[in-house]
């Protein structure tokens, strides 16, 4: 048992009804990484299978902690140029151990593409909440001439309580891009808790979860070639208290790969609660992890505020690349068929053909056979000479090729590995407008330059591919560009010119969709094509 007097265990009824600890309802410094508590429009900008893991943690000055922990998963499925996206989370949030609420949501989200980068989501979410009142305290009324009597009653009515509440909630959210897929500006407003559920321990009561309003912008105001900066703010109104967030990221690359880039961040921003945020994130395309501490900036500030707040923040991104395998699976099978056939009809040649030069060889052995002496056989022109025709055909035919005079032997044409075959089936990726090889990039060239030595006999087009961003006549010259500069790379490794076409095919014929910068990726390629 702990023993919690009075007056502490009032103070955390009130904390638990007090806006900016938000008991009742949870909230995040670092509020871009959790969409369901910022603005449900902000799921549906979610590209690929995501998992989200986000603490946080607020000392107060009587030695008690308030802890949130979330755990979040969305899931985009690709409409056309559109994006439909589903997600939930489940949530923990402890005032202390004396109130705990438990509960989980489900949003969906739908993106709509309006124009070249921008896009439009709407989304809407549902959950359920339980609260309780943990019971295992002890308190003054307990407390007689001077010792503790378990068996004593207590006052405290809201002990042991709990109450279950339903919440709803939507948003909207506007997003641009720019060419290389990074968000250049955004804007969103939402609405929380559209029925203002009943929370109160003790029924009758009345203490409503009040509608909460919340809008987020920002504006990217500088991009380098590596640095960037972009200013946000955040804004929250519920139950007649309003405040703001505003600040800024600065974000500088630090290298960037085929699948994406990696990335430092420092956030700052200001709370109108008297707080300043620091936040700092490492990016890199499959993984981002985030901390922040909130540190009060004013001495006004009351006890329960003037401890600073840890957050963390663990995103774990699984990219979609079930279309390519199968682009690549299928021009897989295609060579595959092709070489197949050529061989078949080689060795499958037409009976008429065959018959053909069966009568050409035994009318030159009859010719021979004149020319040396010998007489043809009686009352049998010398065209129709072999009368054990059909046994000649047959043995001829029988014979391998080498012991048919006056033929060349027949090869069948090479086959092409199953490991070759593979390394053909990939592409060769590129940088938004660029046709510069990546060192990823030579190193699969090099692959593609030990098959085509092992395979002399080979010959291979290579096709250039653009992504929908940018002018299609670009895009056209691009992708022959890129052609080009695979080939000038292969020839620098010894492969002769003759064995190698390029053409470009622009932005018409992408294996991905062009509705996510992952897709795009995806498109802007070369793709290598035996020739027949």
């Amino acid at each position: 048992m702990k023993k919690l007097h009075l007056s502490l265990v009032l103070l955390c009824l009130m904390m638990s009804t007090c806006h900016e600890l938000m008991a009742q309802e949870p909230n995040f410094s670092m509020y871009h990484y959790t969409p369901f508590l910022t603005n449900p429009g902000r799921i549906g900008v979610q590209e690929d299978v995501k998992l989200m893991l986000n603490y946080r943690n607020q000392a107060i000055d009587v030695g008690e902690n308030f802890t949130t922990s979330m755990l979040s998963g969305y899931y985009p499925v690709n409409v056309g140029n559109h994006r439909l996206v589903i997600g939930g989370t489940f949530l923990s949030d402890n005032a202390s151990e004396f109130i705990k609420t438990n509960g989980g949501m489900l949003g969906v989200a739908y993106s709509i593409h309006i124009a070249r980068g921008m896009e439009l989501s709407f989304g809407a979410q549902g959950g359920y909440f339980h609260r309780r009142v943990e019971s295992d305290f002890t308190t003054d009324d307990q407390f007689i001439n001077g010792e503790f009597d378990p068996n004593a009653p207590s006052s405290e009515t809201a002990m042991g309580q709990t109450k279950g509440y339903p919440t709803i909630s939507s948003g909207m959210h506007w997003q641009w891009k720019d060419a290389e897929g990074r968000v250049k500006a955004f804007a969103g407003g939402a609405i929380f808790n559209f029925t203002e559920p009943n929370t109160a321990f003790i029924e009758p009561g009345d203490a409503n979860l009040p509608l909460s309003i919340r809008g987020s912008a920002g504006l990217r105001v500088y991009q380098g070639m590596k640095f960037s900066v972009m200013p946000s703010v955040r804004w929250i109104s519920q139950a007649g208290n309003s405040y703001v967030n505003t600040g800024s990221w600065f974000r500088y690359e630090l290298a960037s790969t085929e699948q994406g880039t990696n990335q430092i961040g420092l956030g700052l921003w200001y709370n109108s609660n008297d707080a300043g945020v620091v936040s700092l994130e490492y990016n890199q395309p499959n993984l981002t992890v985030a901390a922040s501490y909130d540190l009060p900036v004013s001495t006004e500030r009351s006890a329960i505020q003037t401890r600073g707040i840890v957050e963390l923040a663990i995103a774990f991104r699984l990219k979609k690349g079930k279309k390519k395998q199968r682009k690549e699976v299928s021009e897989r099978s295609e060579v595959v068929e092709a070489v197949e056939e050529t061989k078949s009809e080689e060795e499958a040649l037409p009976e008429k053909v065959e018959e053909e030069e069966v009568e050409k060889e035994v009318l030159a052995q009859e010719t021979e056979e004149i020319k040396s002496g010998e007489e043809p056989s009686e009352g049998t022109p010398l065209q129709e000479e072999p009368v054990q025709d059909v046994k000649k055909e047959k043995e001829v035919q029988e014979q391998p090729d080498e012991a048919i005079p006056g033929e060349s032997k027949k090869v069948n044409p090479p086959v092409l590995s199953e490991s070759d075959l593979a390394i053909l089936s990939q592409t060769v990726k590129f940088k938004l407008n660029s046709y510069d090889l990546t060192d990823d990039s030579k190193a699969f060239l090099d692959e593609v330059t030990g098959v085509l030595k092992r395979n002399d006999w080979l010959d291979v087009e290579l096709v250039g591919h653009a992504c929908d961003l940018g002018p299609e006549k670009l895009n056209d010259d691009l992708s022959v560009k890129r052609a080009d500069k695979v080939k000038r790379y292969l020839l620098e490794k010894g492969i002769v010119t003759s064995r190698i076409n390029i053409t470009g095919e622009g932005e018409k014929k992408p294996i991905d969709t062009s509705g996510t910068e992952e897709g795009r990726r995806v498109n802007r390629r070369v793709e290598f094509r035996v020739v027949e």
